[in-house]
């Protein structure tokens, strides 16, 4: 998994996105030299270039990354390797309630959460069930790789340990939430009705390359018209907000649409380090696709593109997340730990509410990954800041009093549970 990472994220995947970068800088360049010369309006130009192609070029940018992933994911699979990860997992996994087949849909999850919560519907325990649909989120799925990729690459460049560690910090997040659900729900996961999991181990083989080809191009293409149509028109609608005012006169950034509706975002994220506008207004917007988390700080940030259409450096994409938006290394991670732990899109969360069919399980799961993605991020960046400058973050006390608030709302949960009332009547 490590070579995979490196090579997909550090070797190959960087050269092939230079590339197409610099085919759509060239794209880029020759479009703004026609609107030039047919007089079109200088705001125009703009709302085209930044609005529309900036914020389309930071996310297609990292479809290479994202393909090569699959590519060699798809041949781990086809080995017969996956199957046998399931097997070893099972004895683990049973200790949060969950089956070792549930390695599946988190698997498919890697790809997508949709067709990943869906898949959950062929095991057979309703709470197995349940339990899985409601951690499968957790697992960085495709729409989150850029995310992982921006920020790791841009505040940890060279180190592929990193996005190994994101997986590993995934699987942590997976099982301790696991443990919290149990003693929520006041559940006994030692009597379980689908306590045997049985599969057939396929023989290793050598795995087929067409076979892996043809995944990844069928998962680019869905990226792509992901990014050509839902991230596209979400990017030019915060180019919209971002510039103008209510009067709809053209503003500055601190004083746009935009900046008036994000500020109280920004002030509930200020214990995980986050204090620009720009930050909380790209987590909210990622609700509609992870990927637009990427696209809306290149545009309001502007640190993917350059006067003349150029792709900026590494260094100065990092110089415009840090003087642009405030952030430390240890704050980009706390960020990131927040968007890929809080819940997805908001189409995954209409599949769980599918397969819950059940208003209540949907609220609770929403209410859950919430609260699990803001801890976690109050953790790394709290405990982080505290080990890499030896003084305490911003927000500080406020952080440790909302750990406090949760801590003890949970125990009140808890106990609620073991009476038989409160989440274990969820059912």
């Amino acid at each position: 998994m490590w070579l995979i990472f490196t090579i997909s994220q550090i070797w190959v995947g960087p050269l092939i996105r230079g590339y197409i970068e610099g085919i759509m800088g060239m794209f880029g360049s020759w479009l703004e030299s026609g609107l030039l010369s047919l007089g079109t309006n200088e705001k125009l130009i703009a709302f085209i270039l930044e609005g529309i192609i900036g914020g389309f070029t930071a996310v297609i940018g990292f479809l290479p990354l994202i393909m090569i992933l699959f590519f060699f994911l798809q041949l781990l699979e086809d080995s017969g390797y996956m199957t046998r990860v399931a097997l070893i997992m099972d004895r683990y996994f049973k200790k949060i309630g969950l089956a070792g087949k549930s390695i599946i849909p988190m698997y498919v999850g890697t790809a997508c959460s949709i067709p990943a919560i869906m898949s959950a519907r062929t095991i057979k325990n309703k709470r197995q069930k349940r339990m899985t649909i409601l951690l499968t989120p957790f697992i960085p799925c495709g729409a989150k790789l850029p995310v992982i990729a921006l920020f790791l690459g841009v505040f940890f460049s060279g180190r592929a340990y990193m996005t190994a560690l994101v997986y590993l910090l995934a699987i942590v997040v997976i099982f301790i939430t696991g443990l919290i659900i149990k003693n929520l729900l006041n559940v006994d996961f030692d009597d379980q009705e689908d306590s045997f999991f049985i599969v057939e181990l396929p023989e290793y083989k050598r795995p087929s390359l067409l076979q892996a080809l043809g995944t990844m191009l069928s998962r680019a293409k869905a990226f792509i018209v992901k990014a050509g149509t839902l991230i596209l028109i979400a990017n030019a609608l915060v180019w919209l907000l971002v510039n103008f005012d209510f009067s709809l006169n053209m503003v500055p950034t601190d004083d746009s649409i935009l900046a008036i509706i994000s500020a109280p975002f920004a002030w509930l994220l200020t214990p995980i380090g986050i204090t620009s506008w720009g930050l909380a207004a790209a987590a909210v917007l990622g609700f509609i696709a992870k990927e637009e988390v990427v696209g809306a700080l290149a545009v309001i940030f502007t640190f993917s593109v350059s006067a003349d259409f150029e792709i900026d450096s590494i260094e100065v994409t990092r110089q415009a997340l840090m003087t642009g938006a405030g952030l430390t290394s240890v704050s980009a991670l706390s960020y990131m730990a927040f968007n890929l732990f809080t819940p997805p899109c908001f189409a995954a969360i209409g599949a769980m509410n599918t397969e819950f069919d059940n208003k209540r399980w949907t609220l609770f799961a929403v209410a859950l990954q919430l609260s699990i993605g803001f801890l976690t991020a109050l953790v790394i960046y709290q405990v982080g800041t505290l080990i890499a400058t030896g003084s305490v973050g911003i927000a500080f006390i406020p952080g440790v009093l909302t750990f406090i608030g949760f801590t003890l709302l949970y125990i009140y949960l808890v106990r609620l549970a073991k009476k038989g009332k409160g989440l274990a009547n969820i059912d």
